[in-house]
C-alpha cells in the first residue's frame, strides 16, 4: 500500500484506540488474569466480543476496564455472562467449539484509552466502537494492525502499569478454516511481546475489523487471529434473548 507519513500515523494512533483492555476479578476483587478485546454495536445493542481462550468458559470475574482514576486505581464494568461460539457442521454430532465469546454490555458503556506516567495523565481518548456492518474478512494487498496492553506490572491489588503498545504493517498469508494468518513485518518477538494481547482486534487500514488475536508462531514469524465474522450468529442470539 502506498501511504503518507501522515496518514500511517493518524491509523496507527486508531488501532491504539481499538483494544479494549479485560481483567478477571476473584472473590476479593483482586485482578488475576489480563486479556484484550472489542467493543461492537449490532442491531441496537453493545457487546463486547474477545478469545475462549483468554475468557475461558470455565472462568468467571471478568470485567471491562472503563478507565483509571486519579491513582492508578482500576474502574471496570462487569458484563452480563459471557456466551460460547459454537458450530455443528453436516454430518457430524459433536459441537466445535470456536476461539471466540461475547457479552452484552450497557448500551451506554464507554471506556477509555489513556497514557499515565508517574508525571500525570497525558493522553485521554474514547476506544473506537465497531459497527457489526464494518466487519470483513483479510485481502491481500491491505495492511493490518493490532494493539494490546503488555509489560503489566502490579503496584497493589486494584492498581497497575503496562504499555499499550501497536503492532502495524502486519499482511494477510492466509486462512485454515476460521483462523486467518498474518505476516509480521519484523522477526518475531517471541510470545512474552505479546502477552496480553490475546482477543485484540486485527483492523485494516481502511479501518474494519476482520479478526481477534489468537496466538502467534515465533518459527513462521506470523500471527494467527480467529475471524470475527464467526461471532454474529452468537450476537444475534443475545439480541434476540433480551437486554443487557
Amino acid at each position: 500500500m502506498n501511504i503518507t507519513a501522515s496518514e500511517g500515523h493518524e491509523w496507527r494512533q486508531w488501532v491504539l484506540v481499538t483494544s479494549i483492555p479485560l481483567v478477571r476479578l476473584d472473590e476479593r476483587n483482586t485482578v488475576v488474569g489480563f486479556g484484550s478485546g472489542a467493543m461492537i454495536d449490532h442491531a441496537g445493542s453493545r457487546f463486547v466480543v474477545a478469545a475462549e481462550h483468554v475468557v475461558k468458559r470455565d472462568s468467571a470475574g471478568w470485567a471491562v476496564v472503563v478507565q483509571q482514576d486519579g491513582t492508578g486505581q482500576l474502574e471496570y464494568y462487569r458484563p452480563n455472562t459471557f456466551t460460547y461460539t459454537g458450530e455443528i457442521r453436516k454430518g457430524a454430532a459433536a459441537l466445535r467449539f470456536l476461539d471466540l465469546c461475547a457479552a452484552e454490555v450497557s448500551a451506554e458503556l464507554q471506556t477509555w484509552y489513556e497514557y499515565r506516567t508517574p508525571r500525570g495523565l497525558f493522553d485521554k481518548r474514547l476506544h473506537h466502537i465497531f459497527e457489526s456492518g464494518s466487519i470483513a474478512t483479510p485481502e491481500h494487498g491491505q495492511m493490518y494492525g493490532f494493539s494490546g496492553q503488555v509489560r503489566t506490572e502490579r503496584h497493589s491489588t486494584a492498581t497497575f502499569a503496562s504499555d499499550m503498545a501497536v503492532y502495524p504493517g502486519l499482511t494477510y498469508s492466509h486462512s485454515e478454516e476460521e483462523i486467518h494468518h498474518f505476516k509480521l513485518p519484523v522477526p518475531h518477538p517471541g510470545h512474552d511481546a505479546f502477552h496480553g494481547c490475546s482477543g485484540a482486534p486485527i483492523v485494516d487500514f481502511n479501518r474494519k475489523v476482520v479478526a481477534l488475536v489468537a496466538g502467534g508462531d515465533t518459527t513462521n514469524n506470523t500471527i494467527r487471529g480467529v475471524a470475527i465474522q464467526r461471532v454474529l450468529p452468537n450476537l444475534n442470539f443475545l439480541v434476540s434473548r433480551g437486554g443487557a
